[in-house]
C-alpha cells in the first residue's frame, strides 16, 4: 500500500493493477484505487498524469504481435534503457530524434507502447483459447500475518477469519468433501458461516475445535504449547488429538465451550474451562446493542466494527464518512453486516492483499439521489 504514495509516472504505467483499473475498467480494482487516490491527495497529479499517458498511448496494433516480436520489443527497449542512462547528461535520448524529447518521457511512450501491445496480445489469446466451461481448481493457501495489525481473510464457504499479528492460517482455495478443516498457528479470530452438514474444523497443533456455524478464538502458541478457545456465539467441541495425530472422537475427550466461556490448556497440561466476567463483545447480547444504528453517520459505524473487529478500514471519510445509517446488525457476521452496509448506502467493498477492508462508494447525495 504505502509503496505507491513513492511511485512516479513510469512507475504506476507498469503496474498491474493499475493498468486494469485504467484500461480494463476492472470494477475490483476501481474499489482500491479510488479509495487510495482519496486517501493520498498528494499524489493526485501524478496519477493522473499516468492516467492520461496511459490512455493516451494504448495504441492497439492492426495485427497481434508474436511472443518473439514482444520479446525483441521489450528488449529493444531494455538495451535502449540502459544506453540513455549514460546519454541523459545530454539532455537527449537518442532513440527519439526530436530535441524537446528527453530520456524519462521517450521511456514512458516506450512502456505505453509496449503496454497496449501486451494487453492486446492477452485480450486476442483469452478471447481464442476461452474455454467453453470454466474449470475451477482447488489448491491449499498459506497466509502469514507478519504486519503489526490484523489480517481479514475471506474463506471460500463465506466464513470469516480475523488473523492476529505473527500468526498463520492455512485453508483450501475451495471447500470438498464433507467437513470443512483449517489449520492455525497463533491466533484468529472466526466467524463461521453455517452448514450443519458441513462442520468446521480448525486444526492446532494436537488440538482440533469443532463448530457448525459460530463465532470464536483460538489461540495456538507454539512455543508455550498453551490452547485457548474463547467463544463470543454458538457451542464449539474441543477435541485433543491421539498419538497417531488422528481425532478422537469418544465422549470423554470432548469438551463443550459455550458463549462467554473460554477453555485453556495451560503450559502445566492443564485443562481449564471457565466461564468469563464480562460477556464479550461480540457476543448477542451486546452486539445488539452496539450495533443498532438510528441515522448514525458511517465514520461512527465503522468506528464501531473497527473496535469490536479490530480490523482497519480504508475509504473516502469526505464523501462517505456523513451518510447515515438506520440498521439493526447484531446478528450478523462481520461479512455479513458489511454487505448490508454497502447494500444500503449503494457502496461496494473488498478486503485486499494486505487483510484490509476496502470501501468505495458515491456517497450519500448520490445515494439518496437514485
Amino acid at each position: 500500500m504505502t509503496k505507491y504514495s513513492a511511485y512516479r509516472v513510469e512507475d504506476f504505467l507498469l503496474d498491474e493493477s493499475f493498468i486494469e483499473w485504467v484500461l480494463n475498467n476492472s470494477e475490483k480494482e476501481a474499489i482500491f484505487w479510488n479509495a487510495w487516490v482519496a486517501a493520498h491527495p498528494a499524489s493526485v497529479p501524478v496519477v493522473n498524469l499516468a492516467k492520461k499517458t496511459l490512455l493516451a498511448l494504448h495504441i492497439q496494433p492492426a495485427r497481434q504481435l508474436t511472443d518473439e516480436e514482444l520479446d525483441q520489443m521489450i528488449g529493444f527497449v531494455e538495451a535502449k534503457t540502459q544506453s540513455a542512462r549514460f546519454e541523459a547528461s545530454g539532455g537527449v535520448y537518442k532513440l527519439i530524434r526530436n530535441t524537446w524529447f528527453s530520456y524519462p518521457a521517450a521511456a514512458i511512450l516506450v512502456a505505453g507502447l509496449i503496454i497496449g501491445a501486451v494487453f492486446f496480445n492477452k485480450a486476442n489469446q483469452t478471447t481464442i483459447n476461452a474455454p467453453v466451461a470454466k474449470v475451477v481448481t482447488n489448491s491449499i493457501k498459506t497466509i502469514a500475518n507478519h504486519s503489526a495489525i490484523n489480517m481479514v481473510i475471506k474463506l471460500a464457504d463465506g466464513s470469516s477469519v480475523i488473523l492476529k499479528s505473527g500468526s498463520s492460517l492455512t485453508y483450501p482455495t475451495i471447500f470438498t468433501g464433507k467437513n470443512r478443516s483449517v489449520s492455525l498457528s497463533g491466533e484468529a479470530f472466526f466467524e463461521i458461516h453455517k452448514d450443519a452438514s458441513h462442520p468446521f474444523f480448525v486444526n492446532s497443533g494436537e488440538w482440533v475445535t469443532r463448530v457448525v456455524g459460530t463465532s470464536f478464538t483460538v489461540k495456538a502458541s507454539s512455543t508455550t504449547k498453551e490452547y485457548k478457545v474463547v467463544v463470543n456465539t454458538g457451542k464449539v467441541c474441543v477435541s485433543k488429538k491421539d498419538k497417531t495425530g488422528r481425532l478422537n472422537t469418544a465422549k470423554s475427550n470432548q469438551i463443550f465451550v459455550t458463549p462467554n466461556q473460554q477453555l485453556t490448556y495451560t503450559v502445566q497440561k492443564n485443562i481449564v474451562k471457565q466461564k468469563l466476567d464480562k460477556p464479550l463483545m461480540l457476543s448477542e447480547d451486546v452486539s445488539k446493542d452496539i450495533f443498532t444504528f438510528y441515522d448514525t453517520p458511517l465514520n461512527k459505524v465503522i468506528a464501531t466494527l473497527e473496535r469490536a473487529y479490530n480490523v482497519n478500514f480504508i475509504y473516502n471519510d469526505k464523501e462517505m464518512g456523513g451518510c447515515p445509517l438506520t440498521a439493526s446488525l447484531g446478528d450478523e457476521h462481520l461479512l455479513e453486516k458489511l454487505d448490508l452496509i454497502c447494500k444500503t448506502l449503494n457502496a461496494k467493498y473488498y478486503i485486499n492483499e494486505d487483510g484490509q477492508i476496502i470501501m468505495h462508494g458515491k456517497g450519500c447525495n448520490a445515494t439518496n439521489s437514485n
